[in-house]
């Protein structure tokens, strides 16, 4: 069958069927404003399920993952896959592109002028091949993170913040829904259709927080909304058995109410509140993550090195400072594939288990970034942090919350997990907030100055 297709005349055959339903499908869809609205909101949702390498039977979503574009083993034809896919959807999609309000130039002037830092990380991992030990793999890798990127951007200044509520919602609750159709297990506990227990519980938390944010906002729908949250919080508690899913949920739930308190407060005061709730959580989850290893040791009489975090990340610090400023470039530490020329060969614990990663996001982007990356990187959680509060303090919509939502969560997934130095949906959600949050802000500002403008207009004429 295989070589039946790959005979000359019929691919020839297929590069002609592809053509015309290409040629009818743009004729379609760039006709109708409405077709091609629902085309670009499908492509988002499809392109999340990819990037979190969901394949749930007949549908394998993760082949649309675009981090397989830079990995060594990736075959040709999967490549060319991607790259027709993405192609195709960018040709239904030019005349979204040609109607959006603001230009290519002054999207990326607003996120210079009111969020540097991000500029900045982007830049130095863009140019970190310059000092990487695999060059050309790393511009691969930077290539692909920093144009997905740029995808997403798009996406934050084209939507609203309650559209992008929306868009994460549906996501989670894909994922929530799939997960009880398509069941499997690693790690030790039910990991839904994602590769482990414990980025399974991390995404069901969120679930189960955004659902219940949105039985508020529709109370007719409260039933459904309150059973869907309801569900999630009964994957984290008892089907994936995760001890820091359990952690970061309860936390979030305790977000909620601290932001009902805060939203009375000055802007600055409830940035210096929320800055404070933050150390708390991050200093609970390390506490919980040394408290757990101790039940190991005493309870189970396991050896501690089963975590192995104890031993590693110290190393990992002492090896960060070989090259404090800049790191290794992007992608360019852990590479199992290279044999005894892996930067990360000599990490080994004693057991014998040699990890894939740092299991700490922020340690990953020291190695791949440097404190300097590291430091840029954290400046802009902080800048994030304040503008969401700005959002939270203006906006009457229960689902202005999501914001600091997002953020609180990624701080703390990311302090026993990696994923925000990755192409993952963390780093997805933290660019839409990003760029949503940015747009508000230039928006605001742009409104106040043209207020000013008419109130001196006004004040010049009756003198």
């Amino acid at each position: 069958m295989k070589q039946i297709i790959l005979s000359p005349l019929i691919l020839t055959l297929l590069g002609l069927a592809a053509i015309v339903y290409v040629a009818i499908g743009f004729q379609l869809i760039n006709k109708n404003s409405k077709l091609s609205l629902i085309f670009e909101r499908f492509f988002i949702h499809v392109w999340l399920l990819g990037i979190n390498n969901v394949a749930v039977g007949p549908l394998p979503f993760n082949k649309l993952n675009p981090t397989a574009l830079h990995l060594h083993n990736t075959t040709l034809p999967a490549i060319v896959m991607q790259f027709g896919v993405y192609g195709i959807c960018l040709i239904f999609l030019i005349s979204r592109l040609n109607q959006n309000r603001y230009t290519i130039i002054s999207i990326y002037y607003f996120l210079l002028k009111y969020i540097p830092s991000f500029c900045l990380y982007l830049f130095i991992i863009s140019i970190s091949f310059a000092w990487s030990g695999t060059p050309a793999y790393t511009l691969k890798s930077a290539l692909v993170l920093v144009t997905t990127t740029v995808c997403f951007i798009y996406v934050g200044q084209r939507y609203s913040m309650k559209s992008l509520f929306n868009i994460v919602l549906l996501h989670q609750t894909l994922l929530l829904i799939l997960s009880f159709v398509y069941q499997s297990e690693a790690g030790g506990g039910w990991s839904g259709v994602l590769s482990h227990k414990n980025p399974f519980s991390f995404a069901m938390a969120l679930s189960t927080i955004l659902l219940y944010i949105q039985s508020v906002r529709l109370p007719q729908y409260k039933i459904i909304f309150g059973f869907l949250s309801a569900l999630g919080a009964f994957c984290v508690f008892i089907k994936a058995n995760s001890g820091m899913g359990k952690v970061v949920l309860i936390v979030l739930f305790t977000l909620l109410g601290f932001l009902r308190f805060i939203k009375r407060l000055p802007p600055r005061v409830a940035f210096a509140c929320m800055g404070l709730f933050l150390a708390i959580g991050i200093s609970l989850v390390i506490l919980i993550t040394h408290n757990a290893e101790y039940l190991i040791v005493e309870k189970l009489g396991k050896d501690m090195t089963l975590t192995g975090r104890t031993l590693f990340w110290p190393i990992i610090v002492n090896i960060i400072n070989r090259q404090p400023l800049l790191g290794y470039g992007y992608d360019g530490f852990w590479q199992p594939w290279r044999g005894e020329d892996d930067p990360a060969s000599p990490i080994v614990l004693p057991n014998g288990f040699v990890p894939q990663h740092s299991h700490n996001g922020y340690l990953d982007i020291g190695l791949e970034s440097g404190w300097l990356g590291l430091s840029l990187f954290i400046i802009t959680l902080m800048i994030n942090v304040y503008y969401g509060v700005l959002h939270l303090t203006q906006s009457k919509d229960p689902a202005a919350v999501m914001p600091l939502v997002i953020f609180t969560w990624i701080v703390l997934i990311n302090v026993t997990e990696n994923g925000i130095n990755d192409l993952s949906v963390s780093w997805v959600f933290l660019v839409l907030m990003t760029t949503r949050l940015t747009m508000e802000m230039a928006e605001n500002n742009s409104r106040k100055y043209s207020e000013a403008q008419d109130y001196l207009n006004l004040e010049s004429k009756m003198q």
